[in-house]
């Protein structure tokens, strides 16, 4: 009888044993949720970071490929080109849309999220480029397109001069309607405020491309495509 009861478990025993298998237990839940949480983090900022780098791509094309057209007024020469410190409106090379042919006028700057209204993204606009148009007035009924998702802060700088005989330099802001910069600068920040890799895009496409020339005359005014 001695040795039958020496042989099982304690009531304290089995208490003491169920009490280390649920500590090991939650441990291990603990460790398992942690690395899930860790593996969607990476994953969601991968995702971030590729789509940002996708948006950076297309809009360093659309920069470097600036279209120099001239609005159509009879009494001055002017680009249809404005640089501001925080947005960026030009004429595109590439068309407004897939049915679309021709040049399209197009716009870069933040603006508030459809659905969270305290996240705001980097987004253009892009509408048809009327070669009689005398302004950006029609972006303003433009959809927008998110370019890079969560995004503080956007600033434009131009580097150029009045003509070509000043000595070029950086612009906060281009103020020579009748001349294009040759490089355009843009510095973002991150929705958390840190800083993003600037952008410096020159324009390779020279303003001579905005002019006609005839044996006749030489007149510089928007072209149809």
């Amino acid at each position: 009888m001695r040795r039958a009861a020496q042989s099982g478990f304690t009531l304290v025993e089995l208490v003491i044993a169920m009490v280390l298998l649920g500590i090991m237990i939650s441990l291990m839940y603990s460790g398992i949720t942690f690395s899930l949480r860790s593996w969607d983090a990476a994953d969601a900022n991968g995702r971030l970071v590729a789509d940002r780098r996708l948006g950076e791509n297309f809009l360093r094309r659309e920069i470097s490929e600036i279209f120099p057209m001239r609005w159509k007024d009879p009494m001055s020469v002017r680009y249809a080109f404005e640089g501001s410190e925080h947005v960026l409106r030009f004429v595109s090379s590439r068309p407004a849309g897939v049915s679309q042919g021709g040049l399209a006028l197009a716009s870069v700057g933040i603006e508030p999220d459809a659905d969270h209204p305290k996240l705001r993204n980097l987004v253009m606009r892009r509408a048809l480029a009327d070669p009689d148009a005398a302004d950006f007035s029609a972006l303003d009924d433009a959809k927008p397109s998110v370019l890079v998702e969560d995004v503080s802060s956007v600033d434009f700088t131009y580097f150029g001069a009045e003509n070509d005989f000043a000595e070029p330099r950086w612009w906060q802001s281009w103020p020579f309607p009748n001349h294009m910069p040759s490089i355009i600068r843009l510095s973002m920040a991150a929705g958390d405020g840190s800083p993003l890799p600037d952008m410096i895009v020159p324009i390779l496409v020279g303003e001579e491309a905005g002019c006609l020339e005839t044996a006749l005359q030489r007149g510089c005014r928007p072209r149809r495509s």
